[in-house]
This record gives C-alpha cells, sequence and structure tokens, in this order.
C-alpha cells in the first residue's frame, strides 16, 4: 500500500526553477551538528588527533583561527556546500557511472530521459545533451562526460540476465530465472506503527505486512515449479534494517525544522492525534520504516543476493480514517508500478539523479514494462479487478493495459535488477475484507455472486501466470533475432 507515501511523496518536492533543494530535505545524514561541532572535528583532522588534546596549545589556536577565517570567508566548512541529499543517503561515488561508457546510443539515452524518466525536460537544467555525449552535473558545479556508443554499444554492465538471451523452454519457462521476492511493510507488531493496520470490532485485524508475506509465501512455490529459483529479501514479520525510531531522533528534528514545522513535539498521542505530524517520534518512526528499511533491503538485492527480477508485492488502500473505527469502500483496483516519471524537484537530489542514471543507463524499462503489462493481463482477468488512475502529476500512465504507471518510488528507485511492483486490491473494501475474514481456504466460494479462490492464492496464481507468459514469448528472442 502506498498509503502516506502517496500523501507525501509529491508535496515533500516543490517545484523549482533551478537544481537546488527544495525545503524538506536532507543535506546529509547528520545535519544537527553545530558549526563549533564541525569546526572542532575538522581542525582535530588537520592536527591528527582529537580536539580536546590540543585546548591548550598554540598549534590549536593557530589551525582554529585559520578554520575560522576559511569559515566566514568562504563557508567551504559549512552543510550549506554540501550536495543536497534525501533522508539517511550517503553522496553517491559518482565514477561508478564510468562503467557505462559508450554502452548507449545518443537516441537511446535522448528516448529514455525524454519519454520515461525526466518526461516533459525536467532533468535539463541537470543533464546538457550533445551529439556524442551528455554532461551531467554531479557534485556542486562538476560534471560528468558520459560518451555515446556509435552502434551497439559496450556490452551493459549489470548483474541479472537478460531473458532474450536465454534459450527457449515452455515446459519451464523461468529456467535460469533467480527472482526475489519483497513482501512490501513489517507486519507483525510492527503494523501500527506503519499504519498499515486497522480492525473492525473483534474482527481478525487486517495488517498489510502480513498480507504481502502470506502472499509471497504462496508465490515462491508457484514460481519454483515454473523453474525459477526463489529469493526472500525478508521472509518474517519485522525489519530488516538494524536501526530502530530511536536512533533517527537526531535526524528526525531536523528534518521538521528544514519544513519549517512549528511546534515541534516531542512525542504524540496515538494514530489519531492531530499534530502527530509535527512529533519527533513520528517523523522517526517514518524514517525508520520508510526509508532505512527501504535503503537495507536495496543492499540485500543490489549486492547480496542479485535476482534477475525483484516483485515488490503490495495491497493497496482508501483512506479508513480511525483504524479503530475505520471505513470500508465500495471501491477495488489493481495497478503495477514501474520506476519513472521523476520530477525536476526531485532531480536536484544528488542521489536521486545519480540512482535515475543507473536506471536509464541499465536499460531495464523495457523488461519492467512489459513484466508488469504480462502480470496486469493475467492479474486483471483473474481477480476482474479494474485499473487504478493516479489524478496526480508524479505518475504517468504507460504500456497499454491501462494498469501500469510510471512512478519515482524509493524501491523501485534503488534496487538496481528489474522491478516490477504490484499494487493489488483495495484492503478496506468491503468485498476484500469479506474474503480476507474468511481466511485460506480451498477451492472456491462464492462473495457477491462470485465464484474465487482465496486472495493468497488469486494474487499469487496471477503473478505467476502473467511471468509465465513473459517468459515464454521473452526466452530464445535474442537467439531468433540474430538468425534473422
Amino acid at each position: 500500500m502506498l498509503g502516506r507515501l502517496l500523501k507525501s511523496s509529491s508535496s515533500s518536492f516543490s517545484s523549482s526553477n533551478s537544481c537546488k533543494p527544495p525545503v524538506g530535505i536532507f543535506r546529509y545524514r547528520r545535519i544537527a551538528r553545530s558549526p563549533e561541532d564541525n569546526l572542532q572535528s575538522s581542525t582535530a583532522l588537520l592536527l591528527h588527533c582529537p580536539a580536546s588534546s590540543r585546548t591548550r596549545t598554540s598549534t590549536k589556536r593557530l589551525v582554529t583561527g585559520i578554520i575560522l577565517i576559511l569559515v566566514l570567508k568562504t563557508g567551504i566548512l559549512t552543510p550549506a556546500m554540501a550536495d543536497p541529499l534525501t533522508p539517511l543517503s550517503r553522496p553517491p561515488d559518482w565514477d561508478e557511472l564510468q562503467k557505462f561508457q559508450g554502452t548507449i546510443t545518443h537516441d537511446r539515452f535522448l528516448h529514455l530521459l525524454n519519454d520515461v524518466y525526466a518526461v516533459g525536460g525536467t532533468a535539463q537544467k541537470c543533464i546538457t545533451m550533445e551529439p556524442d555525449y551528455a554532461e551531467i552535473q554531479t557534485s556542486g558545479k562538476h560534471r560528468l562526460k558520459l560518451k555515446f556508443a556509435k552502434d551497439g554499444g559496450r556490452p551493459i554492465p549489470k548483474y541479472w540476465h537478460d531473458p532474450k538471451t536465454l534459450p527457449a523452454d515452455n515446459d519451464q519457462p523461468l529456467a535460469g530465472v533467480t527472482i526475489a521476492l519483497d513482501p512490501g511493510h513489517l507486519g507483525g507488531s510492527w503494523a501500527k506503527m506503519e499504519e498499515r493496520w486497522f480492525r473492525i470490532g473483534n474482527a481478525e485485524p487486517v495488517k498489510e505486512g502480513d498480507l504481502t508475506l502470506q502472499t509471497a509465501k504462496r508465490l515462491a512455490p508457484r514460481l519454483e515449479e515454473l523453474g525459477a529459483k526463489v529469493i526472500f529479501v525478508h521472509s518474517k514479520p519485522g525489519p530488516v534494517t538494524s536501526l530502530r525510531p530511536e536512533d533517527l531522533h537526531s535526524e528526525a528534528r531536523a528534518s521538521l525544522k528544514s519544513r519549517g514545522v512549528h511546534p515541534i513535539l516531542r512525542n504524540y498521542k496515538g494514530p489519531a492525534h492531530p499534530e502527530k505530524e509535527h512529533s519527533i517520534a513520528w517523523e522517526a518512526e517514518r524514517l525508520f520504516y520508510r526509508v532505512a528499511e527501504i535503503h537495507e533491503r536495496a543492499k540485500r538485492v543490489n549486492h547480496t543476493l542479485k535476482p534477475d527480477l525483484t516483485l515488490c508485492l503490495h495491497f493497496n488502500a482508501e483512506p479508513w480514517g480511525d483504524p479503530a473505527n475505520p471505513t470500508l469502500t465500495d471501491i477495488n483496483h489493481l495497478h503495477l508500478i514501474v520506476n519513472g516519471a521523476y520530477a525536476e524537484s526531485e532531480l536536484a537530489y544528488a542521489d536521486v539523479r545519480y540512482q535515475m542514471l543507473v536506471k536509464l543507463l541499465s536499460q531495464s524499462f523495457d523488461e519492467e514494462l512489459d513484466i508488469a503489462e504480462s502480470i496486469a493481463h493475467s492479474l486483471s482477468d483473474i481477480t476482474k479487478l479494474p485499473a487504478y488512475h493516479y489524478n496526480s502529476d508524479n505518475a504517468r500512465a504507460e504500456g497499454t493495459s491501462g494498469y501500469v504507471w510510471a512512478r519515482n518510488l524509493l524501491a523501485n528507485r534503488l534496487y538496481h535488477c528489474p522491478v516490477a511492483y504490484v499494487e493489488c486490491y483495495v484492503m478496506n473494501s468491503r468485498d476484500f475484507f469479506d474474503r480476507f475474514q474468511a481466511g485460506e481456504y480451498d477451492g472456491l466460494r462464492e462473495f457477491n455472486g462470485v465464484m474465487h479462490k482465496n486472495i493468497y492464492a488469486e494474487y499469487a496464481d496471477g503473478v505467476a501466470q502473467g511471468l509465465a507468459d513473459y517468459f515464454r514469448a521473452a526466452r530464445g528472442s535474442e537467439e531468433v533475432k540474430r538468425e534473422k
């Protein structure tokens, strides 16, 4: 479920006339340090010893004086000179883009930039196109020159396999394919904190993190039957990250201050508290489950698991109000998300700009879109759900099914490999709630005059069928192309 993400992802970035950061995002992780702290640590670094051990020496006074003059005259040690970064992000290593030199043609780069990732010229102040190269803003005023390929170009450096290069296999279309399952959210005892929990009376509470995990466990054997190697990004309720909200209070305070929040409260009194978003406690929780958790999962995907495809499994929701007395709705729908549609204000951040370029230069968009379209066709056929439609400028319709949208989400941006991000069912729809209460039954049952499998089986079957259809069509196509 996108939940709070849908509400805040566009509002946290204001439009900008230049590549400068909008209000509300950290420049670097430990932003709460004072200028005196920066001065002291810099002095200690220059003297190769703790500053406290030099407090009575003339050398300390001399160096401190020199640094103070530099700070006052040039500002070289002030946070304002640091590259703007989104919360908890590290400065990107721009030299990593050198491996993409000569791997993409001018026309291909321009198409992906203008038609997928930076539609409407949102990157024009950060990326300059020339006939033979693109000039990219990196750190401050520094620029990186990325040379284009003349023809097909050098091989793209990546850890995943192109399905077109796999031999045809209609019986086991996923043979040789490693798929990472990423059940969305935390579930369990964390569900209330992340606001993916509601309950009606004495009925079983709905927890999105538990729903996605149960769906993933149902999906895994289906994919293995089709030949896939299946790995879990996480396989039990709870966080992957070792950070906790109490570790992020300084970042939370800095985030609230940077957005001009006033007054800043220390705590809040439950999910219905009218000023909870003014509290350090709530902001620290948000940074924990939405940001730190996704960063840690991305590390697993990119550096440990290295799959050919990551499936992010989610359930959607309409606003339900008080989770202890929620509102049910007749609305129910389905959609899938691919990475794209970056706003100009988002690309002002060095880490976002870098991550967009990694996605673009990896050239995985066509595969992501085709996989999403295939899953959309099978899931919509099985569930009979209508397509969800965004009415915001931070999403763009893609493909022909009507179910697929491009959005810049943290997970589909940080995961380097192709990502299929699925949002199936509305958890607080009356139809879904009735089916959820029925549990994981065998066979078919009737709901509102329609026969259905249980929600976990239905979801899993739709995803598995969509992947099987896609890989049957894609496998061996490169070999057929060469023969022609």
